[in-house]
């Protein structure tokens, strides 16, 4: 019914049975004796508010934005000559070699992971050894990104299709990374939940939420949990570390150490605290052990294999290359205090001597192989160390422990190549990643073997859309992308099709904006975006690109992994670990 108003202004609220309205102040207004005189009104109300809504909505072939009118002189003048200007071949709804993808072929596919998941198998009983592979900042969209890039490099005829090694594992879940302060997690905090099965703050390792960033007076035994590799030890298993950065940087540093500030992995590095108020200051330098220090002096001394960069953490500042101010050669003390444990040991420094090692002349071997954080694979000299080399060297060595292994892998430059807005080292560590992964999935039992791989937290970093799978992902976005949803022309400048939402990438000036867009018109074998240290696009400029606040994935195989599915909090991956290897100070399949 419609609303009345009355001469005063007043509205009049309809009684439902009746066309009387009943008004204040006694007044009324007369309605038309006539329902089809009513009716009629309403329709031209109707009318008129559609007309309006019409005029204010672009049809199809309306375009609400100036530069998609002026569109076609940069791409072309026909869907044709955009499609061969964009190297695009004869249709990309087929595969590269010209199968139709219709239903029988989707339908195919289904029935497949159907079957294989009809066979997956539950191993619910105690593992002998366990792997963690993390992925530094290995998104969702990093995964998809890859999986696409390892199709192309192995030539599969749906490089989308393409699937990584651990995307075959029967198990999946969802990793939330937020730690006890924060939205979105650095590195330290989160490796410390997975690690030692506790949260904590950002910016601090190996302490639980009792310990904030520079309180180092709450540094206890008790505010400082245990890792899968300290329990390991306990257990009465060799363990490990593998890391493509310094062994003291925030991931690996969880496996041993326990710090209110990651920073602090030297003593040179509490220089930065000398802007702090004097309590802070004094109470941290009176208490708090740099992470090398700790490494020598506390848990890992205990850590059969340590594979990774930094050693210019762990020498004096007089050896070229070294940074410590108190003298203190911890390499050379690390060694002393594995032959004062009549330990059998060796200190790796090279790629001759790391492959050339005898697995079974040392129960204890430290290998650091560059001074800080180790080369992206793809800029590698042939006298660099990578990550493969280095996991199957701790594989050999770690088998020989009588009572299993504990290895913890982090591929770290995946976070590293993001943080300076370069996908294309970001998706190359993480093939080579999954690449470790194969090797650790061909050298293992899945029965007596617990394998888990994910990530730590996300980055920023996106997939645009709608790029045609023809494509050449580091480009721009294809023609239609920008116009389609509209039905008019895309914009005057084109979009990447792989982009992050802040970083270096990013510009200051939408005159620069404009031109680094306009750049990727330029399609040919020596365009800007080819180059593999380009810093993709951003929307918003930052020196360094952070981190993302996504779930993660998580991909488990192997005694335990049936309990890694689902959405699950971050510092639950430790509790499995431990409950697949029976130790830990919680209940285990062994209890059971």
């Amino acid at each position: 019914m419609p609303v009345l108003v009355n001469r005063s202004g007043h509205t009049c609220q309809p009684l439902p049975s009746v066309y009387k309205p009943r008004c204040p102040s006694g007044q009324h207004h007369r309605l038309h004796k006539s329902r089809r005189h009513h009716l009629l009104r309403m329709k031209l109300f109707v009318a008129a508010a559609l007309l309006a809504l019409v005029a204010s909505v672009p049809l199809d072939s309306q375009v609400e934005d100036q530069d998609e009118l002026e569109m076609h002189e940069v791409w072309g003048s026909s869907y044709k000559e955009v499609q061969e200007k964009m190297g695009l071949n004869n249709g990309a709804s087929l595969s590269r070699s010209g199968q139709v993808l219709d239903s029988v072929f989707w339908k195919s596919i289904a029935q497949e992971i159907i079957q294989t998941k009809l066979n997956d198998k539950v191993y619910h009983h105690q593992a002998k050894n366990a792997i963690l592979f993390i992925g530094d900042g290995m998104s969702i969209h990093t995964l998809a990104a890859a999986r696409k890039q390892k199709g192309l490099l192995h030539g599969a005829d749906i490089p989308e299709h393409t699937m990584l090694s651990w995307e075959k594992f029967p198990y999946t879940g969802l990793s939330k990374t937020y730690n006890c302060d924060r939205w979105t997690a650095d590195s330290a905090s989160t490796a410390t939940a997975y690690l030692t099965g506790a949260k904590g703050n950002f910016l601090t390792v190996g302490v639980d939420c009792s310990v904030l960033i520079w309180n180092c007076d709450a540094v206890n035994e008790a505010s400082s949990p245990k890792s899968i590799l300290r329990y390991g030890v306990e257990a009465g298993k060799w363990v490990g570390l593998v890391s493509t950065a310094r062994i003291t940087h925030a991931s690996p540093a969880a496996t041993f150490g326990h710090t209110a500030y990651r920073t602090w992995e030297s003593d040179a590095d509490f220089v930065a605290m000398e802007w702090m108020t004097g309590p802070v200051k004094d109470s941290c330098k009176n208490s708090m052990k740099d992470l090398s220090t700790q490494f020598v002096e506390r848990e890992g001394i205990d850590i059969n294999v340590a594979f990774g960069g930094g050693w210019g953490k762990f020498t004096p500042k007089e050896v070229e290359g070294g940074s410590r101010l108190d003298g203190r050669d911890l390499i050379q003390e690390w060694k002393d205090k594995q032959a004062s444990l009549g330990r059998s040991y060796a200190y790796l420094t090279t790629k001759d001597e790391l492959n050339n090692f005898d697995a079974t002349s040392a129960d204890y071997v430290l290998g650091l192989f560059s001074r800080s954080h180790m080369q992206y694979r793809a800029f590698q000299t042939p006298d660099d160390v990578n990550l493969t080399e280095m996991v199957k060297k701790a594989l050999e060595i770690l088998k020989r422990g009588p009572n299993g292994f504990v290895l913890f892998v982090e591929g770290a430059k995946i976070d590293h190549g993001h943080h300076y807005g370069n996908a294309y080292t970001a998706i190359d560590e993480t093939i080579e990643l999954e690449e470790v992964v194969q090797y650790a999935v061909d050298n293992t039992d899945e029965s007596d073997t617990l394998i888990v791989v994910s990530s730590d937290h996300a980055h920023t970093f996106k997939i645009n859309g709608y790029p045609e799978r023809g494509l050449d992902m580091y480009g721009p976005a294809s023609f239609l992308a920008g116009g389609m949803q509209k039905g008019g022309p895309p914009p005057s400048l084109p979009y990447p099709i792989l982009q992050y939402a802040n970083g270096p990438g990013g510009t200051r000036t939408k005159e620069e904006q404009d031109a680094k867009r306009a750049a990727l018109t330029e399609t040919g074998p020596d365009a800007e975006w080819r180059d593999p240290h380009y810093k993709q696009f951003a929307g918003i400029y930052l020196p360094k690109e952070t981190h993302g606040g996504d779930d993660v994935g998580i991909f488990a195989r192997g005694p335990g992994a049936h309990l890694l599915r689902g959405s699950l909090e971050e510092n639950y991956i430790h509790h499995v670990i431990n409950w697949a290897l029976c130790q830990g100070d919680y209940l285990t399949v062994c209890d059971e």
